[in-house]
């Protein structure tokens, strides 16, 4: 009888011990986050963006540069109030009857300042530049030196200039035949100041009668 009860006994605790050994190995792995809380997890913070590089269209003192390089300044239009409106009427006739205010602007570089009056002959558009085709043109260039004006390379873009009296110290006159319109141009220099006044008119325009005296007497009253 006791041999029976040990030999039970030892094999209830061979069983249990097995049982136990079983537990261990197919025991579940440790809980991991709910597919629902990964999800409403905070996101990483993302890299800043790139900050824009500066543009070389702005120079120092946020003054604008042209395509060539120079520095555009303030121009009020009180610059181009010589001639009057009715004075270009008067002087230039017909082709003036449409005359509008001036479109200004200025610009400078290595100290060469540029003054560019555009009349336009025709209504402009809102919004739209003056049809330099179609346009009474006063430009003022003022140098700081005669090396300077030397540099001008005066009469400048002239095709077959003639010289003109009385007019500053030095005056040149030119009709430039392009394509699709005639400019009638006078370039005087007086001083350390250069003053070019074009009359550009379409090709199929009849040309100025005393193109020449007209502007010249523009120049003056400019």
């Amino acid at each position: 009888m006791t041999s029976s009860t040990s030999r039970l006994g030892l094999t209830g605790l061979l069983a249990l011990a097995a049982g136990l050994s079983l537990g261990a190995c197919t025991a579940a792995p440790a809980p991991g986050p709910s597919p629902s809380a990964a999800a409403t997890a905070a996101p990483t913070a993302e890299a800043p963006a790139p900050t824009p590089t500066a543009t070389s269209g702005v120079a120092p003192g946020s003054d604008p540069l042209t395509h060539d390089g120079r520095t555009v300044l303030p121009a009020p239009r009180e610059d181009c109030a010589r001639p009057a409106l009715q004075e270009i009427q008067q002087l230039l006739g017909p082709v003036a009857e449409g005359v509008q205010e001036a479109d200004v602007q200025a610009s400078t570089k290595d100290g060469v300042a540029e003054r560019v009056c555009t009349f336009a002959l025709a209504p402009v558009g809102a919004g739209q530049a003056p049809d330099t085709g179609n346009a009474l043109i006063i430009a003022r260039t003022t140098v700081p030196d005669q090396a300077a004006l030397d540099k001008l390379g005066l009469p400048r873009l002239m095709m077959a200039p003639v010289s003109v009296p009385g007019v500053g110290t030095a005056a040149w006159y030119s009709v430039n035949r392009l394509s699709g319109t005639t400019e009638y141009v006078l370039e005087a220099v007086d001083g350390l100041s250069v003053l070019r006044v074009t009359l550009a008119l379409p090709a199929d325009v009849g040309e100025p009668e005393n193109a020449s005296g007209q502007l010249a007497e523009l120049a003056r009253h400019s």
